[in-house]
């Protein structure tokens, strides 16, 4: 008995930090809105900056995920601005935080004039400035 105690003991020890360490990878949302945004031509990369508002304290590392065009051709380039929001037993402050992002992208299809930024209430359409 004390032998299988031995062997089990390293799993169980894994099993308990895994539990304790937060995702990262895949627990993201949208932003409650969007306020402003901007999207330039800056040294041959579209740089887009945006910022909005989060529900309540506890968001972090807020990003902007650009979205894959429907069409090659499309006018529009959306992108999303998400956060990881806090976690489900986390106190936190119940108020409007801002919250603000910047992406370096490559240029997008000569196509396209515009960003659209995407948040969970609203959207903001941006042109792209050279």
């Amino acid at each position: 008995m004390q032998a299988m105690r031995s062997l089990l003991l390293p799993f169980v020890v894994v099993a308990a930090v895994l539990a304790a360490v937060p995702s990262f990878a895949g627990d993201v949302r949208p932003i409650f809105r969007v306020d402003d945004a901007k999207a330039t031509i800056v040294h041959r990369q579209l740089v887009i900056s945006a910022s909005g508002a989060v529900k309540s304290g506890g968001w972090d590392r807020p990003r902007l995920w650009v979205r894959q065009p429907a069409a090659p051709e499309a006018s529009t380039l959306e992108v999303e601005f998400v956060a990881r929001p806090p976690g489900r037993h986390e106190a936190v402050v119940q108020a409007l935080l801002p919250v603000a992002a910047l992406k370096h992208v490559r240029l997008p299809n000569y196509g396209t004039i515009r960003v659209k930024i995407i948040a969970e209430t609203n959207s903001l359409v941006v042109p792209i400035s050279r």
